[in-house]
């Protein structure tokens, strides 16, 4: 130590502007130098050591360590730590981890390393202030430590986490196998696999894999390819079905064109074959050819244009003879008349259906007469 005692406020502030600059991390044998002449430099106390040998910088950051007043941490020899999240100056720590990420979905520890340009020996130490600080999630696979994107950095920056990520790669709500390993990326991608699919964020269905982030777009691909014959089956049972008899009919056409029913069922993740039904239900329900609107009140299932243009037909056709000839008719002895032909239509292939297509044939008749009077 210098004759005259170190000025540990001057080299604290040195200390955590060096650190900060590399992540949290002061390596003496890269920055003694730097810390030296800093310190020369800097404004101190009369009665404190103008200057540093290396032997006195290295001596006086290990003081600075063991003192409780002070947070500088001594990880090993000639290596300290500032933590960067305890101060909240995170210095490019959140901008170089999108950068670790932004092409990558999983990474290891040893990319973490090379990232941020550290020592071997601090990998493992900086991987775990990274995931306590929820800036980075920890996947569980085989022997090694993998990781990809916490809630934090995703919140930060905006940058996808694994469920983001997978569902971006995906097409059609899918991906093939050497697309999940391309996307994976590392050596252990059968074990990092394994995870996915024990985390319930991909189902195998044989060779390819449903992500089910991205459940919606499968489904949209799929309603998209059902759509003809669930139109056809609409036209036959008169365009609206008990809802029992919707269910049943996408299910049998998804399984015609595809396993996913099969394999959601045995494989333990968070969805059931009812979500995937469901969800193609809401392509038709958002719009999608055929627009099926499910009339929850009433348990049926309508095919909204083509049972709209059935019923506008069967009112004017009903409604065209009584309206001929006004002279000695009133309003309500039409409607009787109409009220009658109504009650023999037969119009759909369900009783539930057929009730109601008469209720609506009857109404809209009541207006066309009404518009007349």
């Amino acid at each position: 130590m210098p004759l005259r005692p170190v000025d540990r406020d001057v080299l604290e502030d040195i200390s955590q502007d060096i650190s900060q600059s590399n992540y949290g991390f002061l390596y003496v044998d890269r920055v003694r130098d730097d810390l030296k002449d800093q310190y020369q430099s800097r404004e101190k106390g009369r009665l404190k050591a103008p200057k540093l040998s290396t032997s006195d910088v290295k001596e006086s950051l290990r003081d600075l360590a063991e003192d409780e007043n002070y947070s500088l941490e001594r990880i090993r020899s000639g290596v300290f730590y500032w933590d960067p999240f305890g101060s909240g100056t995170r210095t490019g720590i959140t901008e170089r981890l999108k950068g670790v990420f932004r092409d990558q979905m999983v990474v290891t520890t040893e990319d973490l390393r090379k990232a941020f340009d550290l020592a071997h020996e601090d990998a493992d130490f900086f991987a775990k202030q990274l995931r306590r600080q929820n800036l980075v999630m920890r996947i569980a696979a085989g022997s090694r430590d993998y990781y990809s994107v916490g809630s934090r950095l995703k919140e930060e920056t905006g940058e996808d986490d694994l469920n983001g990520k997978l569902k971006r790669r995906a097409t059609h709500g899918k991906l093939s196998h050497g697309q999940l390993e391309e996307a994976i990326s590392v050596a252990a991608t059968s074990d990092v696999i394994g995870y996915l699919q024990g985390e319930g964020l991909i189902i195998d269905m044989d060779g390819e894999y449903l992500v089910r982030s991205a459940l919606d777009e499968f489904a949209e691909k799929l309603a998209a390819d059902l759509g003809d014959d669930v139109t056809r089956a609409f036209d036959d049972a008169g365009n609206v079905m008990p809802t029992g008899e919707y269910d049943s009919l996408v299910e049998s056409e998804i399984e015609v064109r595809s396993n996913a029913l099969a394999h959601v069922r045995s494989s333990g993740a968070d969805l059931s074959r009812r979500d995937v039904i469901e969800a193609v239900q809401a392509e038709y329900a958002d719009g999608n050819d055929p627009h099926v609107e499910v009339l929850d009140a009433r348990s049926l299932a309508v095919s909204v244009e083509p049972f709209d243009s059935m019923i506008e037909a069967r009112a004017e056709e009903l409604t065209r003879p009584l309206l001929q000839d006004l002279t000695a008719a009133t309003a309500d002895t039409l409607k009787e008349e109409l009220r009658e032909q109504v009650e023999d239509l037969h119009l759909t292939t369900s009783d539930a259906g057929n009730a109601y297509a008469r209720t609506q044939v009857r109404e809209r008749g009541e207006e066309l007469i009404d518009e007349r009077f």
